[in-house]
């Protein structure tokens, strides 16, 4: 089935299959955005919608994240479970950004998606540490721009899933955002930045990495959707991607 979809006017580029008589695909993609989500990232999900759907998955980019907390934005989240009925596909699978997963994973852990297949992960040694960095050298931007939910993201743990019977992928962006090149200082003081797989703490079926920031992963996730679709269907990344950890200088400066 190719199903139409449709954007939410006045949401952060939510995005569903539009309403129809017809049966929906057998497998979902909820699709979790973090805080930088924008207009490019929106355009690209709404250009991979309809080949998607031609695959044989529906596409869910829900707008859940609230500047009150990550309780708040968890209850949003499980609302929009619930109103899309989630429940009917034989298979969900979640692409999580960063504050997706923050977001997320205590409701996986609750069994709130029975069904759940499969979980990508975005993960960042750099953006990872956006949050604290941000909090700590611009606070009152941090406040007027993210509220509640980015302080709480910075101090918050993260917390990998238990669940068994989930297939799990990490994909691991090899580039920091210009954000991060400027606050290089106060990142480094926070520890040295590891890349290898096993650094991320949590158990994974497939790793790899892809030599994009924050920014560039939300604008090229037509570069990434045939390694989303090989994982979903198979439980590995294709045989192209890079599974070597950079090497070099963390934050890919030239050597002197």
């Amino acid at each position: 089935m190719i199903a139409a979809f449709v954007a939410c006017a006045g949401c952060a580029g939510a995005l569903r299959p539009a309403t129809s008589s017809q049966r929906p695909n057998e497998d979902a993609l909820l699709v979790l955005t973090g805080l930088g989500y924008g207009r490019d990232g929106q355009r690209a999900w709404q250009s991979l919608a309809a080949e998607m759907a031609a695959r044989g998955i529906d596409l869910y980019v829900p707008d859940y994240l609230t500047r009150s907390g990550l309780a708040s934005s968890r209850e949003n989240l499980d609302e929009f479970i619930r109103e899309a009925r989630l429940d009917r596909y034989a298979r969900v699978h979640i692409f999580a950004f960063i504050a997706g997963a923050w977001t997320v994973n205590p409701l996986v852990d609750a069994a709130r998606l029975p069904n759940l297949a499969s979980v990508i992960y975005d993960r960042s040694p750099y953006q990872e540490r956006a949050a604290a960095v941000v909090v700590s050298q611009h606070p009152v931007f941090a406040w007027l721009r993210y509220g509640k939910t980015v302080f709480e993201i910075a101090r918050t743990p993260y917390a990998p899933i238990t669940r068994p019977g989930v297939n799990v992928a990490l994909l691991v962006e090899s580039k920091p955002s210009p954000f991060m090149r400027r606050h290089e200082k106060a990142a480094q003081e926070r520890g040295p930045l590891a890349f290898d797989c096993g650094a991320f703490l949590q158990r994974y079926d497939d790793c790899a990495y892809v030599p994009l920031s924050h920014g560039e992963l939300y604008a090229r996730m037509r570069d990434v959707w045939p390694e989303i679709l090989s994982f979903v269907r198979t439980s590995r990344f294709t045989s192209n991607i890079t599974r070597t950890p950079p090497s070099g200088d963390p934050l890919g400066r030239p050597r002197s």
